[in-house]
């Protein structure tokens, strides 16, 4: 019999403090979306802090591939290896036609 008694009492404290209620239930939803958003900072520092590694390092290998570029681009190396490997000679004057293109 005073289980529907109990039932009113309780509605009537909640409607009494509903503010305080609402404002316990408000910092309850701020500590946890406080909580989400540190999870969430970390999460993306971490990824930050990857992606620069991987950013330097894939600095580094560009440089290296420009310094190999420009080695193997240098005229010298080309001609001593034309002359070398591949047995081209430079063509004498007699020996070249002039084309002329109309």
């Amino acid at each position: 019999m005073s289980h529907p008694l109990l039932v009113k009492v309780m509605l009537r404290d909640i409607l009494r403090y509903k503010l305080r209620w609402t404002l316990g239930i408000a910092v309850l939803i701020s500590a946890f979306a406080v909580v989400q958003l540190a999870y969430d900072n970390r999460q993306l520092t971490a990824q930050l802090d990857e992606l620069k590694q991987q950013r330097d390092h894939l600095d580094v290998e560009w440089r290296h591939l420009r310094l190999e570029e420009g080695a193997l681009a240098e005229h010298s190396r080309i001609s001593r290896k034309a002359t070398k490997q591949l047995g081209m000679v430079r063509p004498s004057r007699t020996d070249q036609t002039l084309v002329e293109v109309r």
